[in-house]
């Protein structure tokens, strides 16, 4: 009699196993921010708050661990900023440019790591869990030369390409079924390197849409 309930009870549990859905792997995350500008691009003086956005493409990396491919737009001060563009000569003359940021575009990779798994697999739904940010990369720093220029709206412009790193912290929210679509609330801090620190301080929210691997591949369909 044991034998056959023993048998009973293993094929339930292999039809449960069986029927449990695996979580969406892959992600597209919306945001916009407000952020308050300090240090170096700043010049010494407050043009907040800067608005901004962004778009991330993220992959889940474990239970507790996603990464991220971000792509961000910071506003810049917009005001005049005195660079040292050359060493000091032995006559003692210093080589300095007056550039204007007006805006930033950040390229960067960064890790999510959640407090809690991101996962309830009995009940087969996501849950709310916060989260640590930290990444790095590259930012687009448009430099608005300040007039008076040959036409500044064209020729006045340029790019310097500068080190970045965010750290932040936050939490997901699931929305509907908890199967899908979050609303997220962070706060972030940008900081980008050049001559002297410029801090980005940015509180943050967000939608995430969760999709499987099929819906995820931009090739799909095509081979």
């Amino acid at each position: 009699m044991r034998k056959p309930l023993f048998l009973l009870f293993f094929l339930l549990c292999a039809q449960a196993t069986a029927q449990t859905e695996e979580p969406l792997n892959f992600s597209i995350l919306g945001e916009g921010c407000l952020g308050q500008v300090s240090g170096f691009l700043n010049n010494g003086s407050a043009a907040n708050p800067a608005p901004g956005g962004g778009l991330w493409f993220g992959i889940s990396l474990g239970d507790q661990w996603d990464g991220l491919f971000g792509l961000d737009y910071y506003t810049m001060p917009n005001q005049p900023v005195t660079v040292n563009v050359a060493p000091t000569t032995a006559n003692g003359f210093v080589s300095y440019e007056v550039v204007q940021p007006t805006d930033d575009f950040a390229l960067t990779l960064n890790a999510r790591w959640y407090w809690d798994k991101k996962y309830d697999r009995i009940h087969q739904r996501f849950n709310a869990v916060p989260y640590l940010l930290v990444g790095g990369g590259m930012d687009l720093v448009v430099d608005q030369y300040p007039p008076p220029v040959p036409n500044p709206g064209f020729y006045g412009k340029s790019f310097d390409i500068l080190f970045s790193m965010n750290a932040g912290a936050g939490m997901d929210f699931p929305l509907f079924d908890g199967k899908q679509w979050f609303l997220y609330v962070e706060g972030m801090d940008h900081l980008i390197a050049w001559q002297g620190l410029t801090q980005v301080m940015s509180g943050r929210i967000g939608f995430k849409v969760m999709l499987d691997s099929a819906h995820a591949d931009p090739f799909r369909g095509v081979f």
